[in-house]
């Protein structure tokens, strides 16, 4: 599944509040608005630019100074917990280019670690401890998204395994701080979303992914967290 499909598919689900705000992640580079797009490029943000107006807004002088922060300092791969939140982006074309009905989401732009910079850069990648740098740079990183989308009152969220494309962030990771952050009991966001799509079209990524977050291989298309909702709810009335 595509982030474009696991918007129209979150959207879809039979218990949501169609009030609800959906709230999607854009892997964003951290120079250059929509990443490669314009030169046919593929990958997750270049598809949301190329179907959405989402590309005028991270184009904009209002958010210049993400992209400005983040060249000013080309030569640090950790990147920064920066962030842009657009609201009401129209997606207007699906992966294959055809023209669906029109559907609003809100898109929050933040980079993920280069990974594969900081282990080949001379001055990280002699550290016998750069992976557990890496990991705790993302996880406070993927903290503080879950924070805006919680304070922007987004409910539903299509999310993915962040950051493991070109950037190689390890997937065992992602998916361990996703899980950490939002399933495990005591989680801090364990209560804040109503649903949460992981959108991973890759499906060896996904295998790897859910090995880590679900305990298993496999799950229904869309990777809905349907057994979280059960969870919450039966700990609750455990609660009370």
């Amino acid at each position: 599944m595509t982030t474009l499909e696991g918007i129209r598919y979150i959207q879809s689900l039979a218990h949501r509040c169609p009030y609800n705000t959906v709230g999607v992640l854009n892997f964003a580079s951290a120079t250059r608005p929509g990443g490669g797009f314009r030169f046919g490029a593929r990958a997750q943000e270049e598809s949301l630019a190329r179907s959405s107006t989402l590309f005028k807004s991270l184009e904009s002088n209002a958010v210049k100074a993400f992209y400005d922060l983040h060249k000013a300092n080309g030569r640090d791969p950790f990147y920064s917990h920066a962030m842009i939140y657009t609201p009401h982006v129209v997606f207007f074309r699906d992966d294959g280019g055809g023209w669906p009905s029109p559907t609003v989401a809100d898109v929050l732009t933040c980079a993920a670690v280069n990974a594969k910079k900081v282990r080949s850069s001379h001055y990280y990648g002699q550290d016998p401890h750069i992976e557990e740098m890496i990991e705790d740079v993302m996880r406070e990183r993927m903290g503080r998204i879950l924070e805006l989308f919680e304070f922007r009152g987004a409910r539903d969220l299509v999310l993915g395994s962040f950051g493991t494309g070109a950037f190689q962030n390890d997937v065992r990771m992602v998916a361990k701080i996703w899980r950490e952050l939002l399933y495990e009991r005591g989680a801090r966001y364990r209560y804040s979303f109503n649903s949460v799509v992981f959108a991973i079209p890759d499906s060896r990524t996904l295998e790897e992914f859910n090995r880590v977050f679900w305990g298993r291989n496999s799950l229904p298309e869309g990777q809905h967290d349907h057994r979280h909702d059960r969870d919450r709810d039966s700990e609750r009335t455990k609660g009370r």
